[in-house]
């Protein structure tokens, strides 16, 4: 019986709270991360000499409330960004030709966006290293 009620309780609070609250997703002081390589050992084989060496990932830091940094090739563009209907849109400053499009990405969890964009999964970098 105890077992029922607590389900009860359980389903009762869930309920109450509206959809705006279960999907509340604040990504301040984050960094996630599109890797093109499984390991790092995989990325060191892959680079062409070693005079040159080629980015092993891509990266989105979210600053604050409203402004981020992402890296596309080994170009780091300052945008701006907002969180609307499950998706984080980037918007990049009207002075950048080379990236002049907004950017959309679907937020999957608190842990992984997926950029439409792109069709690409970028995950929160949860170390000090992209290989955490």
């Amino acid at each position: 019986m105890r077992h029922y009620f607590l389900t009860f309780i359980l389903g009762l609070t869930l309920l109450s709270c509206s959809n705006d609250e279960l999907n509340t997703f604040n990504f301040e002081g984050q960094t996630f991360i599109h890797s093109f390589f499984e390991t790092e050992q995989e990325c060191l084989e892959a680079q062409p000499t070693p005079d040159f060496f080629i980015n092993c990932h891509q990266e989105l830091r979210i600053h604050d409330s409203n402004s981020a940094e992402i890296m596309l090739t080994d170009i780091l563009y300052s945008v701006t960004y907002k969180i609307e209907n499950n998706s984080l849109i980037l918007f990049p400053h009207e002075s950048l030709y080379e990236f002049d499009e907004n950017l959309t990405f679907e937020i999957i969890d608190h842990k992984t966006l997926k950029s439409i964009d792109f069709n690409s999964t970028w995950k929160l970098m949860e170390g000090n290293s992209i290989w955490d």
